[in-house]
């Protein structure tokens, strides 16, 4: 038999002061079968979150906060969403920092300002809730932003566990509750026939794979914010991605590839 306990939590003088006194939310997502530079970029993107404080009335902006992202803070190349491909890029992976994030201040009940879906539905954002729930950055747009209506400060805490990454707000809570209604996935989309590009770069038949195919699709979720006075503040958040066909060079260069590895 087990029992789960929940901490208590050992907040400085200085913070309550300042209206930090409970856990208002928490949020998480995962990220299971993502390679070894993703994970190093989502340890380092989670380090300029951990620690902050947001002001009472701030409107925090992700990007803002991020800074530079390239080989000087620490990124290496990985995966990003481009408009013509799936392409290598200083900091791939800081969209799991984004929609984790995200996820953390809708279940604290805080306006949302900014967000935006992904171009196309990844699968790393669907581990925990399905699709609907991402929110992607780039900089300087898209950017994710929210506003601290709480009236008094906030502390944003990041850690990662694993392949688990984990945000939590702490506050004072005025008794506001919020609920998420979704996602829901209203439409699916194949993502249609491989799209094949010959190039005399690799040899007679040689195949090389450059995009990962996905379904395209809608999903739409409703958050409402319950505020103690009784207001209702209701946001529905349709999330439509691309379908997304795979990419293949194909080789017409002068040898022919090899059936099969020389032993």
């Amino acid at each position: 038999p087990t029992k789960e306990v929940e901490p208590p939590l050992d907040i400085s003088d200085d913070l309550r002061a300042m209206g930090i006194q409970e856990t208002l939310s928490r949020g998480y997502t995962t990220y299971y079968g993502s390679p070894a530079n993703r994970m190093h970029n989502i340890r380092v993107g989670v380090e300029h979150y951990n620690g902050t404080l947001v002001a009472p009335g701030e409107t925090y902006s992700f990007n803002e906060n991020l800074g530079p992202v390239d080989a000087s803070t620490g990124y290496k190349e990985e995966l990003v969403i481009k408009h013509d491909g799936t392409k290598p890029e200083f900091g791939g992976g800081l969209c799991q920092v984004s929609t984790t994030f995200y996820r953390g201040v809708l279940f604290a009940g805080l306006p949302i300002v900014e967000r935006s879906p992904h171009s196309y539905a990844v699968t790393y954002y669907s581990q925990v809730l399905g699709h609907g729930l991402d929110a992607t950055i780039y900089q300087p747009k898209p950017d994710f932003r929210f506003i601290n209506d709480t009236g008094h400060s906030l502390v944003i805490q990041g850690m990662v566990a694993g392949d688990k990454l984990t945000f939590e707000l702490y506050g004072t809570s005025d008794g506001r509750t919020s609920t998420v209604d979704g996602p829901h996935t209203l439409s699916t989309i194949p993502p249609g026939d491989p799209i094949e590009t010959q190039t005399d770069t690799l040899p007679l038949g040689k195949k090389k794979k450059l995009d990962t195919a996905h379904p395209g699709g809608t999903a739409v979720a409703t958050y409402t914010i319950h505020y103690p006075d009784g207001r209702l503040v209701e946001s529905v958040y349709r999330s439509v991605y691309r379908r997304w066909p795979a990419k293949y060079l194909i080789g017409t260069g002068g040898a022919q590839a090899p059936t099969q590895e020389p032993t």
